[in-house]
């Protein structure tokens, strides 16, 4: 797996674009992401490096560390933090086989991020217990809809995810947001057009 991102990232560089998602723009807006936080299956890092900068405009405290599996995304990512002076903890990990830490981060970002089933829910799983008391998990996930729009995204309905998942790790957490539906996405060549979507910014309550 991680030669077909490999591949992908040489190929194409910027391949989802250079601007954050836009509902990560969107939350910026609302809550204030400060603290030590983690992004997975980030790429190119268009979102922690989004993130980075408002805590810098605003001085905020923030830390980040960033997990993805491709090598040439993680090499992309750290000369464009290096060019703005951001400092970042990059990390390769396979998020099939992560070993989750126990309550450290104040906030995790996990934007179109993408397995297959069993995987997802060890993942939340893991992303839960990461998470301090009071910290966010935000988001935004193709939603298994997705697989009728062809517009970005897995093409096997598997590695796509229900809401319904999410909701059975997060449940009884604070749902500060949470939509499941249509949004228009326009990111570099792979996400194109009207598609499927889950959102959310979770509090955690523990």
């Amino acid at each position: 797996m991680s030669q077909h991102w490999n591949e992908l990232y040489a190929q194409t560089q910027d391949l989802y674009g250079t601007a954050a998602n836009l509902f990560i723009q969107e939350v910026t807006e609302k809550i204030r992401i400060e603290g030590k936080t983690l992004a997975i299956a980030e790429g190119e890092g268009r979102n922690i490096l989004y993130l980075a900068e408002q805590a810098r405009q605003h001085n905020y405290s923030f830390s980040a560390e960033v997990w993805d599996y491709s090598d040439v995304a993680l090499k992309h990512l750290s000369s464009k933090a290096e060019a703005t002076g951001i400092k970042l903890e990059l990390k390769n990990v396979d998020l099939t086989a992560a070993k989750w830490p126990s309550e450290r981060y104040q906030n995790v970002i996990c934007v179109f991020g993408h397995f297959d089933t069993q995987t997802q829910k060890q993942i939340l799983a893991g992303i839960r217990e990461s998470l301090l008391n009071g910290g966010w998990f935000i988001g935004e996930l193709y939603s298994k809809e997705q697989i009728n729009y062809q517009t970005g995204g897995p093409k096997n309905i598997e590695y796509l995810y229900d809401p319904r998942s999410i909701l059975d790790v997060f449940g009884q957490d604070h749902l500060h947001h949470f939509y499941v539906g249509e949004q228009e996405r326009h990111e570099g060549k792979l996400h194109c057009g009207k598609c499927h979507v889950i959102q959310f910014a979770i509090q955690v309550r523990k």
